[in-house]
């Protein structure tokens, strides 16, 4: 595998004259580990790291990319993957640019042992040694160990002058039970731990390491797979893993350099293959899983109903709008929350550095999004989500003379909001959205489907005030509902839409979840003033992001009167109630989405037959 397969476009480029802190600035905001620095011609002349950017310890550091810049190595796009890395663990660096050649300078890219790692991943390379016992680290354990209570100097020191790609935070040298993690990010990230090393008065008392570490760590094994590891850092952007024994006790380490030494070269020399634990374990061959396409379950839940009549209606290019909203690739989320409120829009386009369309970012993205990556937001929650880790990249195209009905069907079989109008040559010329086509089916259709036909059945659709925000959007990924109904009994609260929730549930790229706090107040001591305080956080429930709605349909109603009461309040779902006033469920443009496409498979077949209708 040649370099440049495995290199990728720098989110950061100095100039020998920028100042330290503005490209630790820059790191920080983009997330990017390393900056290619470059002359007034756009040749590399160097490189600057996380590592490098932290030597300026003080706010008011002077000190230049030039005075601390790398010159080696240069890595050139036609070298070989395996030559790179040895190039670069014999120079004790985990990034490097890449330039066009030895002779000719100019900026490629820059690669990382993360980069390769996802080459090699993707182009489907197994791993020499299986198992993490086979390429661990081991030796002098202890310069990776540090404590809470321990000074900030004393992790900083490793990191620059002895070139550790991080720390392993023990409850204490004699406990080596692992409770966090410091790296040069977490340095980057804060400056809190700034001790001004270059001041002449300094900083008598250095913050501690509790005050800046990653909270939480995640471990690995002996027996672990290579490639669950290799996986996980990639996924996850982490440089090393504590490895720990039965007792839950630091026995070793395992880096991104030992996970890449195990695709290219193998185990280290002295150690034994080790049986790894695969998860999940195997099972019988008469207990395993069914596995079905995404396509076929749909076809499967398209119950079929009567044709009343030959639908001539519109196609995608009555109805597709010309222009989109965009956003780039390597915008937060937090960017295009901003672009959809201030556009009005529950859609964008995604274009790259070319400004050719990539992929689509929509509300219900984000929402899935917060529902995968709630958990590791609440860890981190300094980490930035990028536009290209939850944006929809698999958007279906369509001709401009396709009916609508073949358009719902399209994006229901991709679960995208957006489908791509394109002309003969293949050029796209515009856009279908969900919001569109639900609107068309209330100019068109009225009279032709009742909410009791198209509504998810049962109670599905239905969610406790006390639910766990996870817990609702976890259901509405998994049932394919884009509003699920607030109830408390029979008391109807309101609902919780996809096209509100990115907007209340997601505060900031910085913060990530919100949460509530409850505090309490209490005496320290009997009949004393009240002095102390004990603060809970707690995760959001469904109550804190619903939309108040009393307002509700009957499953006899018609379809269109639904989709009125949807639009009157700015909602993708409405709640469905019986003759007695109890809830029984909801009806959303999801639902409405699935109609227009069981129609669809009924024009296909070209021989319309009656069954049995969906029952609620």
């Amino acid at each position: 595998m040649k370099l440049w397969e495995a290199a990728r476009s720098p989110l950061v480029v100095a100039k020998p004259w920028m100042p330290l802190r503005s490209i630790k600035a820059l790191l920080r905001r983009t997330g990017e580990s390393v900056a290619p620095v470059v002359d007034e011609e756009e040749r590399v002349k160097g490189y600057v790291t996380r590592v490098d950017v932290i030597m300026a310890t003080s706010r008011k550091s002077f000190m230049l990319a030039r005075d601390v810049m790398r010159d080696q190595p240069i890595l050139t796009e036609d070298m070989d993957v395996e030559e790179a890395y040895k190039l670069m663990l014999s120079l004790g660096v985990w990034e490097a640019p890449v330039v066009k050649s030895a002779e000719n300078p100019a900026l490629r890219g820059v690669v990382t042992l993360r980069d390769i790692l996802r080459a090699l991943l993707s182009a489907g390379y197994k791993p020499i040694a299986e198992s993490v016992a086979e390429v661990m680290t081991t030796e002098n354990l202890n310069q990776y160990l540090v404590t809470p209570d321990d000074r900030v100097t004393k992790a900083w020191s490793r990191l620059v002058y002895r070139g550790l790609p991080g720390l392993i935070v023990v409850r204490s040298m004699e406990e080596k039970h692992p409770v966090g993690m410091v790296t040069p990010r977490n340095l980057v990230e804060t400056d809190r731990w700034l001790f001004h090393r270059e001041s002449e008065r300094g900083v008598k008392t250095p913050a501690r390491i509790r005050r800046i570490m990653t909270r939480g760590v995640v471990v690995a094994t002996p027996d672990t797979p290579v490639e669950q590891v290799a996986r996980f850092m990639v996924e996850n952007d982490y440089t090393m893993l504590p490895v720990i024994d039965e007792e839950g006790r630091v026995i070793g380490l395992v880096t991104q350099a030992d996970i890449v030494k195990a695709y290219i070269e193998g185990r280290k020399p002295g150690r034994k293959p080790v049986p790894v634990v695969r998860l999940p374990r195997p099972v019988a061959a008469e207990e395993r899983v069914q596995y079905a396409t995404r396509e076929a379950v749909l076809t499967q839940a398209l119950v079929e109903k009567p044709v009343v009549r030959e639908v001539i209606g519109p196609t995608a290019k009555d109805v597709m709008l010309a222009e989109m909203p965009a956003v780039t690739l390597y915008d937060t989320v937090e960017h295009a929350r901003r672009e959809m409120l201030r556009r009005r829009t529950n859609h964008l386009l995604v274009v790259d550095d070319k400004g050719r369309i990539v992929g689509v970012i929509s509300k219900w993205s984000m929402l899935r999004a917060i529902a995968l990556k709630g958990p590791l937001w609440r860890r981190r929650v300094n980490e930035r989500l990028f536009i290209e880790y939850v944006m929809d990249k698999d958007i279906p195209r369509v001709k401009v003379d396709e009916p609508l009905e073949n358009v719902a069907l399209a994006m229901l079989t991709k679960g995208s909001e957006v489908a791509f109008v394109e002309d003969e040559h293949g050029r796209i010329i515009g856009f279908v959205t969900k919001d569109k086509l639900v609107d068309v089916y209330r100019e068109t259709q009225a009279g032709r489907a009742l909410v009791e036909n198209i509504m998810a059945p049962g109670r599905i659709g239905i969610v406790h005030p006390h639910h766990s925000l996870h817990h609702v959007v976890s259901k509405m990924k998994t049932f394919f509902m884009d509003a699920v109904t607030v109830a408390e009994g029979s008391r109807l609260i309101g609902v919780v839409s996809a096209n509100r929730l990115p907007f209340i549930a997601y505060e900031d790229a910085t913060t990530g979840f919100r949460s509530r706090r409850l505090i309490w107040v209490r005496k320290l001591v009997r009949g004393a003033a009240r002095m102390g305080r004990y603060v809970k956080v707690l995760p959001l429930v469904a109550i804190d992001v619903t939309v108040p709605l009393k307002e509700h349909v009957s499953p006899r109603d018609d379809v269109v009167k639904a989709i009125e009461l949807m639009q009157k309040h700015n909602v993708d779902g409405v709640p469905v109630a019986d003759e007695e006033g109890r809830i029984i469920g909801v009806v959303c443009k999801n639902d409405i989405l699935r109609e227009l496409a069981r129609t669809s498979r009924l024009r296909a077949e070209e021989k319309p037959r009656i069954t049995a209708e969906a029952k609620p």
